[in-house]
């Protein structure tokens, strides 16, 4: 399908919307935003964000094969949450034309294995 114009603007911002809303933890309390960022180009956008509770969010999407059959928006993120009980959980996904995919990554301590981080993001980029 191909997008052209404010029809890209309006799909890029539709979908940031929706992934910000499905992937936000649900939780009673209130968090503060301690850090946010966000570019919106013709056929890219990046945001990221952190709040006070250790919630973090970033994704970067761009639009690939643009003018052809197979133009597509791909997207690359990662999320974290603190749990309930405890545990941090790390979700790394992609998304495009081979649908979503995601790779969770827990740990009860407050510091997280850079290594096994790497680990997680390339299989989920390799598949």
């Amino acid at each position: 399908m191909k997008l052209t114009g404010e029809a890209t603007t309006i799909a890029v911002s539709l979908l940031l919307w929706v992934s910000m809303v499905s992937a936000a933890p649900a939780e009673d309390s209130e968090a503060l935003l301690v850090n946010y960022e966000s570019v919106q180009m013709r056929e890219m956008y990046r945001f990221m964000y952190e709040t006070d509770d250790g919630q973090y969010r970033e994704e970067v999407g761009m639009l690939v094969n643009i003018g052809t059959p197979d133009e597509e928006l791909m997207t690359m993120g990662r999320y974290r949450f603190t749990s309930k009980d405890g545990t941090e959980v790390m979700v790394m996904y992609t998304s495009g034309k081979n649908g979503y995919r995601a790779r969770t990554v827990s740990s009860r301590s407050s510091s997280w294995d850079s290594g096994a981080k790497k680990k997680a993001l390339l299989s989920l980029l390799m598949g």
